[in-house]
């Protein structure tokens, strides 16, 4: 069976917005094995602004599962739509129930997912889900059933796209010059509480850049707006959290020497765009498969604690009420680790 005799392909990812991102790999994977293909990506508004920056996707239909398109006529629009484009092939890497009983009610002629996906019977092709693999490769597993599939081939890169006017009106709100002085992005902000690393060993982290003349830019959503304005007056760092869209952060990203973030979405925009990375990382681990994968990246960790890793996503609160995970990294660490990337971009 070969993935190049079929050009309507969609590929369905509603998970966090890590995994989304991290699923662009696949649709670029897709694109080079089959450049007249069409793809369809069929996710969630919180990468509404970033998907006309990526390449391989053709066109996008989006699932507002959490508010617009909650509950049952929320899982019937959708599934109509999906039905109404006659998909050939479908790709699910989301192994939700939700997200295969969408598979299967759309009716696309190959359905592919992961043998462990909820209902994975349902799909018309299942292939393993490699646990000790990054979740890139992982993804990319699900080629294996078509003809054009290779083991340990190179992940791709990523084509990304940025306008002309769009990188000029990103330098003119942000006033920052990528060109005469090293930038470092910090992104401190994570969904889980029990992910975050302490303000205060961000505060010195940035306040240690700034004193050596790099340009720290503070990254994150509105929700990280206090924590990054605290940062910011200590450090003399900017403080754009909450004032730019996806996309813009990742532009920001992209033009950094360096990403300091803990292990959240910031990670995997770092390695969609190839910026050196320090993840820091509490309640879960690398081993999960969702480290940094751009090069000279590094990671932060205790590898003492016998409660690590406590979670697959991590708490709003630590189980045990220490949170020694992340308590007891200290800045001088990732100062260290830090210095040690910048020293040889």
């Amino acid at each position: 069976m070969k993935i190049t005799n079929y050009n309507k392909i969609a590929i369905f990812n509603t998970a966090y917005l890590g995994d989304i991102i991290l699923s662009f790999f696949l649709a670029q994977k897709i694109k080079n094995i089959h450049p007249q293909c069409k793809i369809t990506f069929v996710t969630t508004p919180n990468v509404v602004d970033l998907l006309p920056f990526i390449k391989a996707i053709d066109f996008v239909l989006f699932y507002d599962k959490r508010k617009e398109d909650s509950g049952y006529a929320g899982f019937r629009k959708i599934t109509l739509e999906m039905k109404k484009n006659s998909f050939d092939i479908l790709f699910v890497p989301h192994r939700s129930l939700r997200s295969t009983l969408i598979s299967f009610f759309s009716k696309p002629l190959i359905s592919v997912s992961f043998k462990n996906s909820s209902l994975s019977f349902l799909y018309s092709k299942r292939v393993e889900y490699l646990f000790d693999h990054h979740e890139i490769e992982r993804n990319l597993e699900l080629l294996k059933p078509f003809e054009e599939f290779k083991n340990n081939e190179q992940i791709p890169e990523v084509e990304i796209i940025f306008p002309y006017n769009f990188v000029q009106a990103i330098i003119s709100k942000t006033k920052l010059n990528f060109n005469s002085q090293k930038t470092v992005a910090i992104a401190p902000g994570s969904i889980w509480k029990t992910k975050q690393w302490t303000i205060d060993g961000f505060t010195k982290v940035a306040k240690y850049l700034s004193t050596r003349n790099y340009q720290v830019a503070l990254i994150g959503g509105k929700s990280d707006f206090e924590i990054c304005k605290h940062i910011a007056q200590e450090s003399n760092s900017h403080n754009f959290a909450g004032q730019l869209t996806l996309a813009e952060s990742l532009y920001i990203i992209k033009s950094s020497d360096l990403l300091i973030t803990n292990d959240s979405s910031p990670t995997h925009l770092a390695t969609l765009v190839g910026c050196p990375t320090i993840t820091i990382y509490g309640p879960t681990i690398p081993e999960f498969g969702f480290y940094p994968r751009a090069p000279k990246s590094k990671v932060v960790q205790l590898n003492t604690l016998e409660c690590r890793p406590c979670s697959m996503h991590g708490y709003n609160k630590c189980p045990l009420e220490h949170h020694k995970c992340m308590r007891e990294i200290s800045a001088e660490e990732v100062i260290s680790a830090a210095q040690s990337v910048l020293n040889n971009t």
